[in-house]
């Protein structure tokens, strides 16, 4: 099926501010003095690489409102920030005032409410998207609309005394999903596998015959589902959101790590047959051992937040091992110390590493 105009030029957004990065660098090494030397481009060609740069960036700004200068990449990231500040603060509003004046109204009239409110945002949310092209008011009434949608649920349940059960978190994670499909939204991709994640988790535990809410005391299996979304991307394929793989990526590594970290500290409960020391002791070396695979793996297929949440995790949990190992018996004096001369080594070994990858790369 071929794509639509707008749909195409939602799939290159992302591609469009690579591009124009591209750019936007090679102007400014092209302009240093060292780099002029080696090349020593003829002022003909000078001029005809400018007026083709220049071009290039004000073709991707007209047709992508792109940024093209690092000035306008940080004031967009503060507008991003703003905008999301922005629908928290309109989701606590929304929320408190229907707290202060949700008993004056009758049921009818309250139920009228919970199902316009997030249908008349919706509404707004396409009308915002159409006529943007960086979606910062488009994010900002998706998020309010995503909280009106999970008030929405909330709210009914409690009118009709329903029993609360995990699937509200499949609705919300589902349309958290779609919001971000829709409109290439990364906070709602977040938000929606962060969802799935918990339905999923839930589901089985309830399936089990425990509580749906226990689902975060047996963090095994919630780690096995983080593991399955950080291989989404590797399975299928996203054309149109070429930015969405790494928020995969990133969200299967933290919420990972974490549940390696707490099985470490806490031992239990687990699925395994073991005692709380032993199992603890386990997955403290597992942890250190697939960390280290992690910044491994990250490193050579280029994933930084693969490669900064797995050094983040590497650390707190060398840095708990060793709490476990000397804390009651080493002096403070001396613990802290040691701490210090193991930063600094690793500073060496990772610097180290980063040398041979700099070799390599000059090499190849």
């Amino acid at each position: 099926m071929e794509l639509s105009g707008e749909q195409l030029r939602k799939a290159s957004q992302a591609q469009a501010q690579q591009t124009a990065d591209r750019i936007r660098i090679l102007r400014q090494e092209l302009a240093s003095p060292e780099l002029q030397q080696v090349l020593a481009l003829t002022p003909e060609q000078h001029s005809r690489f400018d007026d083709w740069s220049r071009g290039q960036l004000a073709e991707l700004a007209r047709d992508f409102d792109v940024d093209v200068s690092a000035a306008q990449k940080r004031a967009s990231w503060g507008m991003r920030i703003a905008s999301t500040l922005g629908a928290l603060a309109i989701c606590t509003a929304v929320v408190l005032f229907f707290i202060r004046y949700w008993g004056y109204l009758d049921t009818p009239v309250q139920v009228a409410i919970v199902i316009i409110l997030p249908l008349c945002l919706l509404a707004g949310t396409e009308f915002a998207a159409r006529r943007e092209r960086t979606l910062y008011f488009t994010g900002l009434l998706s998020l309010v609309a995503l909280a009106s949608f999970v008030m929405n649920l909330s709210v009914l349940g409690s009118i009709f005394n329903i029993v609360p059960t995990e699937r509200a978190l499949f609705a919300w994670g589902a349309f958290a999903m779609a919001l971000a499909y829709r409109y290439g939204l990364r906070l709602q991709l977040t938000l929606g596998l962060l969802m799935l994640v918990a339905y999923a988790a839930a589901m089985v535990t309830a399936q089990l015959g425990h509580g749906w809410l226990d689902f975060g005391q047996r963090p095994e299996f919630v780690a096995g589902l983080a593991l399955l979304a950080f291989w989404i991307p590797s399975v299928i394929r996203h054309e149109r959101h070429g930015d969405f793989p790494p928020v995969y990526r990133l969200v299967g590594t933290i919420v990972f790590f974490i549940c390696l970290l707490s099985l470490a500290e806490w031992g239990v409960p687990s699925y395994l047959p073991f005692s709380q020391q032993n199992i603890e002791r386990l997955y403290e070396f597992a942890g250190l051992l697939i960390s280290a695979g992690a910044i491994g793996l990250g490193i050579a297929r280029n994933w930084n937040g693969v490669v900064n949440a797995s050094a983040t995790a590497f650390v707190f949990l060398l840095y708990a091992r060793l709490y476990h190992w000397w804390w009651d018996w080493m002096p403070r004096y001396l613990f802290f110390a040691v701490i210090g001369a193991l930063g600094i080594a690793l500073v060496l070994a990772f610097k180290r590493v980063r040398g041979q990858m700099v070799s390599a790369g000059a090499t190849a």
